[in-house]
């Protein structure tokens, strides 16, 4: 294709640029020079292609595409490597294909030396997934089929630019429509007006799936919004991840100072690691450590396996009262389950409480938790907890009645040593009122 292919395919980045495909946010296309030759040589041979691209309905579109030749785009050259990528995402766009990343290599300085993007339809699924013998549901459908159509380009360290050194046309599958083009992965975003008009309708109530709706009805129809509602609970997830990193942890740190002013048995206490970021946190309220002087002499150690929006361990320090009711002595918020870390939570329980230590302490069986039990408290009885013990009999014996009359019994002990223990001073002074009375 001669000069007058490469003034046609301008004319598609300027026509597009201005909105008139419909496409937003490809500004970085100006800078885009199709009549520059580079000044590198080519290292990887050229795939040609004799066919022509379609797949879309409209046939403005469908010109426009089709004046792309080979030729034309391997005289292109980018300033950045996003710009290359963005070139060939608004080109698959309206050819009618989703793209991917694929092979790339970076130096030291971390300088991208050479990146390539493929079609989604690339490669092929390995068949050991296609060998389960006690499949327990249905394989997914097979959608690659071993398409050829990339885009290859190379850092030229004389001109400082990306070449193009590889692009290949053809494809082996049907092209996707220009209704359905944009529902494809690499095409579905939720641009910046959008997250700003769903936050504002987060912020007064609405959920998620509400604000789905009203970006549908807004737009008058699914295929016209543009992304899926799991695009937009991602995007609001993403943006809410940036706001907890970067300040969050002053906001936690200073409303458990705030409760310290409010509260004077109030105990909080954090450490930093070596980045000056949050690792761990530990805090305790009057209730609490009033209730440990009472009742603490059973210490239940509890970790929730990252179940918290933070993604990281909560450890609940708890145990029962004199009518056999669940209490909280402290909580901590760790960022590992490292023995040295469950260490400095129980120094630091026990310096919240005082000094005092728990007689027995019941866990999960977690190794890191029980050698730290084993280092800060060696005289604590340690014992496993009920539900963990009812959970192993029941995968190792299939004894549905040896497995319940279990559960009874272990139920019964464990009352039996609660009243022992947690509430032999609340009986002490049931008798005693009822002996002066």
């Amino acid at each position: 294709m001669g000069q007058d292919g490469a003034l046609k395919t301008h004319d598609m980045v300027q026509e597009t640029e201005n909105g008139k495909m419909g496409m937003d946010g490809c500004g970085r296309l100006r800078s885009f020079d199709l009549n520059q030759e580079p000044e590198c040589d080519r290292d990887t041979f050229i795939e040609k292609s004799g066919s022509s691209i379609g797949g879309h309905e409209d046939e403005e579109a469908d010109e426009l595409v089709g004046a792309i030749g080979v030729d034309d785009v391997m005289k292109l050259t980018f300033d950045m490597e996003e710009e290359a990528g963005e070139f060939y995402k608004l080109y698959a766009k309206l050819s009618g294909f989703g793209i991917r990343k694929s092979n790339a290599k970076r130096d030291a300085d971390g300088i991208s030396r050479f990146r390539k993007w493929v079609c989604c339809y690339e490669g092929y699924r390995n068949e050991k997934w296609f060998n389960y013998e006690d499949r327990k549901r249905e394989a997914k459908p097979i959608t690659r089929t071993r398409c050829g159509a990339c885009f290859r380009v190379k850092y030229d360290i004389e001109s400082v630019k990306y070449v193009v050194t590889r692009f290949i046309m053809e494809h082996n599958h049907p092209l996707a429509s220009e209704t359905s083009v944009q529902h494809i992965r690499s095409h579905r975003k939720v641009s910046d007006a959008e997250y700003a008009q769903a936050k504002s309708l987060k912020l007064v109530g609405a959920r998620i799936c509400q604000i789905m709706k009203h970006f549908v009805i807004k737009a008058g129809g699914y295929s016209n919004v543009g992304f899926c509602i799991k695009d937009l609970y991602n995007r609001m997830n993403e943006e809410r991840r940036k706001d907890i990193f970067n300040g969050d942890a002053e906001g936690a740190l200073g409303f458990l100072a705030a409760k310290k002013d409010a509260d004077d048995m109030f105990f909080y206490k954090y450490h930093v690691d070596n980045e000056g970021r949050l690792a761990m946190l530990f805090w305790a309220d009057s209730k609490s450590r009033a209730d440990f002087s009472v009742f603490g002499d059973v210490l239940v150690f509890d970790t929730t396996y990252k179940i918290n929006k933070y993604r990281k361990p909560l450890v609940v320090l708890a145990g029962v009262n004199n009518h056999l009711n669940s209490t909280v002595f402290g909580c901590a918020l760790l960022s590992d389950e490292r023995i040295e870390t469950y260490e400095w939570v129980l120094s630091t329980f026990v310096e919240a409480m005082k000094g005092r230590k728990p007689v027995a302490v019941m866990t999960d069986g977690d190794s890191a938790m029980r050698r730290a039990i084993k280092n800060l408290l060696p005289d604590a009885c340690h014992r496993l907890c009920s539900w963990h013990l009812h959970r192993n009999a029941r995968s190792n014996i299939r004894c549905e009645e040896f497995n319940n009359r279990f559960y009874n019994l272990m139920g019964e002990s464990v009352a039996l040593l609660s009243l022992r223990i947690g509430g032999l001073g609340w009986l002490m002074n049931v008798g005693w009122q009822r002996m002066s009375g």
